[in-house]
């Protein structure tokens, strides 16, 4: 809702669409009410009519509410989110008799519409009030609360008056067609008063442009996301609310209830069709090689340490970074990708020189992504330069601003609401939407628009041709069907090395490939924006390679930092580096081993702090035990092993200097970061002055020094 503030003319929008809202929801809620009450068998005769009357009101009227409530909760006026909400649902609960007490009024008042003073007068409050948000909407933030109060009780007065003269022409006889007419058949047939036939043809109308642009959100990108989620949203559940009305009113009408019919077809039709295919794209023809030929750690390490010969022999120490990358959508993402990108900017360019693995789950694999595409797009210039001339931190930043989650949203709420309903096969879920939109959502003028659809055989390290100019990275994923964690990476994941870590890539059939954008979201698949992806890959059993669907979710539900594959990585490592340096062969690469030192640089976005631990309400003992254990697991696991990597650390280096946590949150943090794929340009520039805060800074000074060792 804040981001939706900072968009130039977001209140008209907002305003058209709530109305909107209100007006589908009242008019849905009436016209069932309605259809319930004609109907002898279904209408229960213990509801008195005051509640066919009243309840289609009240569901339109408590929309402003609930909209009013939310936006004071916002921090336009000076709350933080998760701050205390009793006094929120106790004005929500007050608002029942401030309706009635509204109708009550306004029906006594109101008997029609006049072009009166009273009614020029709320026109203009409505224009000019619009003008002034739509102008700056954080100087005139209460008089968002005033508008949206004044076009509740202009919706009362619409439908107290609409009524008034609708009895009064029905009484007067002044609908003068003719009921044999073809139109007032079918209003007669579909149940509908033929004093109303005008008002459902006009709410046709409007309906037909909210589907058309309903409908447009859905196809396209750009016009999503200059529409903004917000906005989308409230659209998205007029539809809802719309075809929810059309089930209702026909489950009547027929006295079965369609709801129950449509949830037997999509689960019938789901024992043979599949929504959630990964979205793999075919290896390029250049490539000669397979990603059963990816070089291993071992391969990678040697040719690393031969490729920096020279800048070896002239430190003391070496330091090789590890960056884990906790996931969190954009918020995550934003934040690894400056704080990444004012390394490299800070340090010349050296920071990358030392970088060997990023390792990261969700929003930190996107924010990972993001910044070794940055250093591909430099290594193929000249001099470690991007295009341009554009600072790392700079380029990450205008890439992570961007609006990932309304195209994403629109497939979540469009198309994969209703495409279970077919009895075959589809493609092009929210998934490959929230691929979409990390690759075209950005401005033209963002560098790294379409730069995330490369795909990983160009990325991948080979044996004949090890290339160390980029860093290992390694997406953490999980298979859905045993928790088995499972990497997609440019190096080989080899069983031994890895404790049967799957290797994604190396399951791929033929000569399919994934795309960097289709690894990250497979890596980042949290319930619900991004279901769990499937691809038809080889699982090697004692008969042979033998195909298999798995699915794929967040990495986070077993490691959210990457801490696991960084810490086998480095054990590996380290015994590699023991054996070269008690090795007699090669004296200039022993050498160099002995003045490596491991470094994991951990960035993380979440809280920190004990759980304050609560009581367990009983009937939740009982019914959600396993659940609330699980959940609680989801994040015990991710802080276990960062444990084990840091004390690992600790004890092979015997200090706690080289496991370096950077969080976006101080110690006891009042601020709250919004986690979502979009965030608010308010939330953005807090997550900027924290890169600029007295212990960030001093941070990256002190590993700028290392750096120079």
């Amino acid at each position: 809702m804040v981001l939706a503030t900072e968009h130039r003319g977001f209140f008209l929008l907002f305003q058209s669409l709530l109305s909107f809202l209100v007006l589908v929801s009242w008019y849905a809620a009436r016209t069932v009410a309605n259809a319930k009450k004609q109907c002898v068998h279904t209408a229960p005769d213990y509801l008195q009519e005051g509640y066919y009357k009243h309840m289609p009101r009240l569901i339109g009227f408590t929309l402003f509410t609930i909209i009013i409530l939310a936006f004071v909760q916002t921090p336009i006026f000076g709350n933080e989110i998760g701050s205390d909400t009793k006094l929120y649902y106790g004005l929500l609960l007050a608002s029942i008799p401030y309706y009635f007490w509204m109708n009550k009024v306004f029906e006594r008042n109101f008997k029609t519409i006049k072009l009166n003073k009273l009614f020029f007068v709320t026109m203009v409050i409505i224009f000019a009030g619009s003008t002034l948000i739509t102008a700056n909407v954080s100087r005139y933030s209460w008089l968002v609360i005033v508008m949206l109060l004044v076009l509740q009780a202009c919706f009362m007065i619409l439908v107290v008056t609409r009524r008034e003269v609708l009895d009064q022409e029905k009484m007067m006889g002044k609908i003068l067609v003719s009921v044999t007419s073809r139109r007032y058949r079918l209003a007669g047939f579909l149940g509908i008063p033929s004093e109303e036939i005008r008002f459902h043809i006009v709410f046709f109308m409007i309906s037909l442009v909210a589907l058309t642009i309903y409908l447009a959100c859905t196809l396209n990108v750009a016009f999503a996301v200059g529409m903004g989620s917000f906005p989308f949203v409230l659209l998205a559940f007029s539809v809802f609310m719309g075809f929810g009305f059309i089930l209702a009113f026909f489950s009547i009408r027929i006295g079965i209830n369609i709801h129950v019919v449509f949830l037997l077809i999509v689960f019938i039709f789901g024992q043979w069709t599949e929504r959630h295919h990964v979205a793999l794209v075919k290896r390029p023809a250049t490539i000669k090689e397979t990603f059963a030929d990816k070089a291993s750690v071992r391969d990678y390490f040697i040719q690393w340490v031969k490729d920096r010969d020279t800048q070896i022999r002239k430190s003391k120490e070496f330091p090789v970074y590890f960056v884990l990358s906790d996931g969190g959508a954009s918020r995550s993402g934003y934040w690894v990708a400056s704080v990444l990108g004012k390394l490299e900017d800070t340090s010349q360019h050296d920071f990358s020189k030392h970088l060997f693995c990023l390792s990261g789950a969700s929003g930190g694999s996107v924010g990972n992504a993001a910044f070794y595409t940055l250093l591909k797009d430099a290594a193929d210039q000249p001099g470690k330069n991007l295009p341009n001339n554009q600072p790392f931190y700079q380029a990450g930043k205008e890439y992570l601003r961007s609006d990932f989650l309304t195209y994403t949203l629109s497939r979540m709420l469009g198309h994969d609401f209703f495409v279970p309903m077919l009895p075959f096969n589809t493609n092009g879920d929210r998934a490959k939407a929230l691929t979409d939109a990390l690759e075209q959502a950005p401005k033209d003028s963002v560098l790294l628009k379409h730069q995330l659809q490369i795909p990983f055989s160009e990325l991948a390290v080979y044996k004949n041709r090890v290339n160390t100019k980029l860093p290992i990275l390694c997406v953490n994923t999980t298979r859905m069907q045993d928790g088995a964690p499972s990497v997609i990476s440019t190096i080989a994941i080899d069983p031994l090395t890895f404790n049967n870590r799957i290797d994604v890539l190396a399951r791929l059939i033929g000569n399919n490939d994934m795309k960097l954008s289709t690894a990250v979201v497979l890596g980042a698949s949290f319930p619900y924006i991004s279901p769990a992806g499937r691809i038809d890959g080889l699982k090697f059993l004692k008969k042979g390679p033998t195909e298999f669907p798995f699915y794929f979710v967040d990495g986070g539900y077993v490691d959210n930092s990457g801490a696991g594959v960084v810490h086998e990585m480095i054990i590996k490592l380290n015994s590699l580096r023991d054996s070269i340096c008690a090795s007699k062969n090669d004296t200039i690469l022993r050498s160099n081993c002995q003045k490596i030192s491991f470094y994991v640089m951990h960035i993380s976005n979440g809280p920190e702090g004990d759980i304050l631990l609560k009581k367990v309400n009983p009937f939740v003992n009982d019914l959600a035990a396993p659940l609330k254990s699980l959940m609680g697991a989801y994040g015990v696991q991710t802080s276990i092993n960062d444990s084990r990597l840091k004390n690992y650390l600790s004890g092979l280096y015997h200090n706690n200097l080289h496991y370096k946590p950077i969080n976006l949150y101080r110690p006891q943090e009042p601020l709250k970061y919004s986690m979502n794929w979009v965030i608010s340009g308010r939330t953005l520039d807090s997550m900027d002055q924290r890169l600029y805060s007295s212990d960030v800074r001093a941070y990256m000074v002190k590993i700028l020094q290392e750096l120079k060792r």
